[in-house]
């Protein structure tokens, strides 16, 4: 009986240094306690510096038109489709006005392996003027205006997004005098000069060529002209290497707020190596010409250069690329 109950004794005394060694090793018999909880990054973004713009402002979208090239080889169908988003008479190509370069269709459609199907607007030296009046400058535009939707138009106090695929020669021929391939113009129906008038873009960016520095990047902002009726100088919001975008397909990214104490942002990101080109973000600026309800900002894309320094332009053939535009209205 004595030897049972020293084996008893011995089994208790085994599982309590059991017991014990365990607990000298943290172990406990009740579930552990949860982590403090992390909280996660927002939907509007995850801290990368070279996150989308769109995504970095608080922009409730109400309402969004796109223009999608589909790589037909139709120009008429590639010209009704313009038309049909941005509105009958949208289109400023040399082969719609007589006298004119007609005999050449000046806004294409191709497909590639980077944005697949896209717009190719063409320009020629010689051959191109300015709406059928041959001039100082030469146009092949797209753009809204009032015969377009109140949805791609900008009204005083509204905020717009504007985006869009782009893609430059690094042989196109430029001048010292000025290359626009995007502009937000005023539309202000009436000779009144006292808020800027309409003349003179509000934004614009543009490619020239300096004996100084070579090929530049610009964007642009104008504040029209002056109450007499004089001419203002535009300053430029940034100066910067064209050849950084130069034969790359870059994404651009605007968003304006048209006031008289407005905001601008532009961001231009080359799709190779999502390097950021041009980064602005301007705020109490002026985005604004109306002097009525009726007046507007309209975007306008393509190519509308000098020809005042013509023995500087290539006589070939340049092509500028386009894809994928978007306009958005939404509010902050």
């Amino acid at each position: 009986m004595l030897h049972e109950t020293l084996k008893v004794l011995l089994y208790f005394f085994l599982i309590a240094l059991v017991i014990t060694a365990i607990s000298a090793c943290g172990g406990s018999t009740q579930s552990p306690t949860p982590p403090e909880a992390v909280s996660l990054p927002d939907s509007q973004g995850d801290g990368d510096t070279n996150e989308d713009p769109a995504e970095q402002e608080a922009f409730t979208v109400t309402s969004e038109v796109t223009l999608i090239a589909t790589g037909t080889d139709s120009a008429s169908e590639t010209y009704a489709s313009i038309e049909r988003v941005f509105g009958e008479g949208s289109i400023e190509a040399p082969d719609l006005f007589e006298g004119d370069h007609t005999d050449t269709a000046h806004i294409l459609e191709e497909t590639d392996s980077t944005v697949g199907p896209h717009f190719v607007f063409l320009a020629h030296r010689d051959e191109d003027f300015n709406k059928g009046v041959k001039s100082d400058r030469q146009r092949n535009e797209i753009k809204t205006y009032d015969k377009s939707d109140n949805e791609v138009l900008g009204f005083e106090g509204e905020t717009m997004q504007f985006e869009w695929y782009f893609h430059i020669s690094s042989e196109m021929s430029l001048t010292s005098k000025f290359s626009h391939f995007f502009q937000l113009k005023a539309r202000n129906d009436t000779e009144d000069n006292t808020n800027g008038n309409d003349d003179q873009p509000v934004i614009t960016l543009s490619a020239v060529e300096k004996d100084s520095s070579g090929k530049e990047l610009q964007v642009r902002h104008s504040v029209g002209f002056n109450a007499d009726g004089s001419s203002t100088s535009d300053v430029y919001l940034i100066r910067t290497n064209f050849n950084d975008i130069a034969d790359e397909w870059v994404k651009v990214f605007v968003q304006a707020t048209f006031a008289e104490e407005g905001s601008f942002v532009m961001q231009i990101t080359r799709l190779r190596d999502s390097a950021i080109i041009v980064d602005i973000n301007e705020t109490n600026i002026d985005m604004w010409r109306g002097v009525s309800s009726d007046d507007f900002v309209r975007p306008k894309w393509g190519i509308y250069r000098s020809t005042a320094e013509i023995d500087k332009l290539r006589q070939q053939e340049e092509r500028v690329k386009f894809a994928d535009f978007a306009i958005r209205k939404g509010t902050l």
